[in-house]
């Protein structure tokens, strides 16, 4: 069923939780962020600068930015916006209908992004519906998206896709919530190491769109998918389990 509209004090829980989330299932390090626009505003949350450990990131280190990078509310003694905030910002001004924005340095999809291959929809139909159609790559710049400039540039290639490579740094995912969005930026994972690893054997044989478009449909409808429960509870309760760090087939 599709979430109803958070309060702003339930957002913050929810970015914290997606930053959590991203670091232990080995999507990021401690570098990276997730943001989530207020919505029906042109505003986001998203953390503060210096980073507080994506493991220990609550509420109470969110900030409350615009789309012009003016910290709203939020901001303590000491601390300011994170330097990437425009990939954020633009993702959100050209787009409306995105609700939630992550940056990742995931390593399986990052690394098939060097290599120019296609992360391809490979495992289980519901994980392998974030790979139905290929995924951009943003290779206009290698340097980190601290300029509007970049960011639009960005935004632009995105387009409505799930998720896009930036060629030597990682990925960018947008969706209509950070639930959605997560959970999509986990999947993406999982399908570039199985197409990875079956691409070492032979030639990968994907699952047919049929198969993958009821999964679509949900996502669309800004259903939350049932694993972000799964997943939030597990690693977020058990944070010393490598269970996530690998496929699970």
């Amino acid at each position: 069923m599709a979430a109803k509209r958070p309060t702003n004090s339930e957002l913050k829980e929810t970015v914290a939780l997606a930053h959590r989330v991203l670091f232990l299932s080995g999507l990021a390090t401690a570098a990276g962020h997730a943001s989530a626009r207020i919505p029906g505003t042109d505003r986001f949350l998203i953390k503060s600068w210096p980073h507080v450990h994506m493991s220990r990131l609550r509420a109470e280190d969110i900030i409350t930015m615009d789309l012009d990078g003016n910290i709203l509310e939020g901001k303590k003694e000491n601390t300011t916006r994170v330097g990437e905030w425009p990939l954020h910002s633009e993702i959100y001004r050209a787009h409306p209908d995105v609700g939630a924005v992550i940056h990742t340095h995931q390593p399986w999809a990052t690394l098939l992004g060097i290599l120019g291959k296609t992360i391809l929809p490979v495992l289980h139909p519901g994980l392998a519906s974030v790979a139905a159609e290929p995924m951009p790559v943003f290779d206009e710049d290698y340097a980190l998206i601290t300029r509007p400039a970049q960011g639009r540039v960005l935004a632009q290639v995105l387009g409505n896709a799930i998720g896009c490579h930036l060629r030597t740094h990682g990925m960018v995912f947008a969706g209509p919530t950070l639930e959605i969005a997560t959970t999509d930026a986990i999947h993406t994972e999982y399908e570039a190491e199985v197409t990875w690893r079956a691409m070492l054997i032979g030639t990968p044989r994907t699952i047919p769109m049929l198969f993958l478009r009821p999964a679509l449909e949900r996502r669309n409808t800004g259903q939350v998918p049932e694993a972000w429960e799964d997943y939030w509870k597990w690693i977020d309760k058990h944070q010393n389990s490598p269970r996530f760090r690998t496929v699970q087939v």
